[in-house]
């Protein structure tokens, strides 16, 4: 089907204003030092024949497939049997530093099986130019099943570098097993990629979805070896406990097959990842989380027999200061007369297509199981939907889900064909009887039959969802120097009680250090830090029953 899967075109996430939750941000050892050994061990990956996958893919295209943006090939690297390790001077530490080409790839990246970095250790990568920079990845990105994965880095050749204290190097433990060779054209690093008349999400037709659009993602899928990219979004449940629940569309997730549980832990999806202008095409802000579990789906991918959706759970929950934002649904049925879709067509940056006239409901696969949208033109353009743009989200005049897309005829030479959401309301429960099989059993926790819920903003998700990032409330804790080293300081105002309860959180929400005996009675104290990671860091504290937090930057 027309509305497939594209690749994803990223910008670089070195050195401009990306944030990703899952790692302490920084910069590699290696670059604060003139005179090191550039001796790294360089190894090659034989790519795919190219001319096959293109033949490949014009068939798959005329089944209706999938459109595949790379491929996965197994690879044998890890600590023992490549790499070079360089002692830093003055320092009693080292660096390992491994530099993996793969001719002809647009992008690069890397699964790992039995990840550890023990306490202390920062893992980056790079590419060829030092131009795009990820990292740090610690100890806080190590998990029970030991599997790891990050972000692509773009052009055909990275630099893998772990920093390790001398006293860890025995404990630090991994194994490349799997690269990924993403090969499409659209795959070039800051290319714009979608069709001249789609409208950026900033544009003035976005000025009354700022909040919807905050949970609207780029996932990249991997389905066994290949890998694929669509739409989706976060959605909000009864509980308004803000489970990172993410609805795209069925056919996502198919090729040949449906993914493994190990194929999910490799996906990516990428948030706030928009041009902040309507003419821009540079993005910034944006976050990245590794990894899902499949919820729910029906059969569309395999037999077109439902109306094409899919639940997965991000594996792990997306800090409150990250501003995320968990869309509502709309189960009724009930059409709309007008409304939005907000998606990444051709895995480009976020665009928005509007509605103005009523949804239809239409077969298309089970019966009466889609929308049939016709898209208007607006004050900047005529936005459609393009490949990359499947599974995202169409939207009600209220704001709700009322479905997901699946395919269509809109492109810019025909902008008035037809395009084709799958209903909210199949989703609900019309697909199958059992939890696997409905969005029913996710969304509706409670059983409360509510048939629709309105967004949630994630500032107001539970505390334990994520450290809520501080306003300019006269109560607060300001903390200098930040970046620090060893010692911060904590400044408070207008403080009724002595502080206690002083907890230390990293990106990832996990307390990494408490001080529940601590009680600070004076407007200002010494913390000692000396012991924790470089990274961001967020610290919350208690006056009486007022909460109280701030945040710094900790640094070697």
């Amino acid at each position: 089907m027309k509305k497939a899967l594209l690749p994803l075109i990223f910008l670089c996430l070195g050195f401009t204003g990306v944030f990703s939750q899952d790692n302490a941000g920084g910069i590699p050892r290696s670059f604060f030092y003139d005179n090191l050994s550039a001796d790294i061990d360089y190894v090659w990956v034989q790519g795919p024949d190219l001319m096959q996958l293109a033949a490949e893919d014009n068939e798959r295209a005329a089944k209706s497939e999938p459109y595949r943006i790379g491929v996965v090939i197994p690879v044998d690297f890890s600590l023992n049997n490549a790499g070079t390790w360089t002692d830093l001077p003055g320092e009693d530490a080292s660096i390992w530093r491994l530099t993996i080409k793969a001719a002809d790839a647009r992008a690069i990246g890397l699964e790992y099986q039995s990840f550890y970095l023990p306490e202390g250790a920062m893992l980056f990568l790079y590419n060829a130019g030092k131009t795009q920079t990820i990292g740090a990845y610690t100890s806080n990105n190590n998990s029970e099943d030991k599997f790891f994965t990050h972000e692509k880095i773009y052009g055909d050749e990275l630099t893998l570098e772990l920093y390790v204290p001398n006293a860890k190097k025995q404990d630090v433990a991994f194994h490349i097993t799997d690269l990924e060779f993403f090969y499409r054209p659209g795959e070039n690093q800051g290319s714009k990629g979608s069709e001249a008349c789609e409208v950026n999400v900033n544009c003035p037709e976005g000025a009354n979805w700022q909040d919807e659009k905050k949970g609207v993602c780029l996932i990249d899928i991997k389905v066994g070896s290949g890998l694929f990219n669509c739409t989706g979004s976060l959605v909000n449940n009864t509980s308004q406990n803000c489970t990172p629940y993410v609805l795209l569309a069925d056919h996502c997730i198919y090729n040949s097959a449906y993914p493994s549980v190990a194929d999910c832990n490799a996906w990516k999806f990428y948030f706030h990842y928009e041009a902040s202008t309507c003419q821009g095409t540079t993005p910034s802000g944006i976050f990245v989380k590794n990894g899902c579990t499949l919820k729910a789906h029906d059969t569309y991918g395999s037999n077109h027999s439902g109306s094409d959706f899919c639940l997965v759970q991000i594996n792990t929950p997306i800090l409150n200061t990250l501003n995320p934002y968990y869309n509502g649904w709309d189960h009724s049925g009930s059409g709309s007369p007008n409304g939005v879709s907000i998606h990444h067509p051709a895995g480009d940056i976020m665009k928005i297509s509007t509605y103005t006239s009523a949804l239809a409901s239409v077969t298309y696969g089970a019966p009466s199981s889609h929308w049939q949208v016709i898209w208007a033109q607006t004050v900047t353009n005529h936005g459609v939907t393009e490949q990359g743009s499947s599974g995202s989200p169409l939207f009600n005049s209220s704001g709700k889900i009322v479905g997901t897309l699946t395919g269509g005829g809109s492109f810019c030479s025909t902008p008035t064909q037809p395009d084709y959401y799958g209903k909210f309301y199949n989703h609900w429960d019309k697909n199958g009887t059992t939890s696997a099989k409905r969005l029913k059993d996710w969304l509706d926790p409670l059983n409360t039959g509510a048939a629709t819920i309105a967004g949630k903003a994630g500032s107001t998700c539970p505390a334990d969802v994520g450290v809520t990032k501080i306003d300019n409330a006269e109560k607060k804790i300001s903390i200098y120097p930040s970046p620090a080293q060893n010692r911060i300081v904590l400044s408070t105002s207008s403080v009724e009680n002595k502080l206690h309860d002083v907890i230390i959180y990293n990106v990832m929400g996990l307390a990494v250090k408490n001080f529940p005996e601590l009680n600070i009675s004076s407007s200002e104290t010494i913390i000692d830090i000396s012991d924790i990671p470089d990274g961001v860091y967020y610290l919350t504290a208690k006056s009486g029953k007022t909460s109280l937090k701030g945040e710094f930057v900790k640094i070697k």
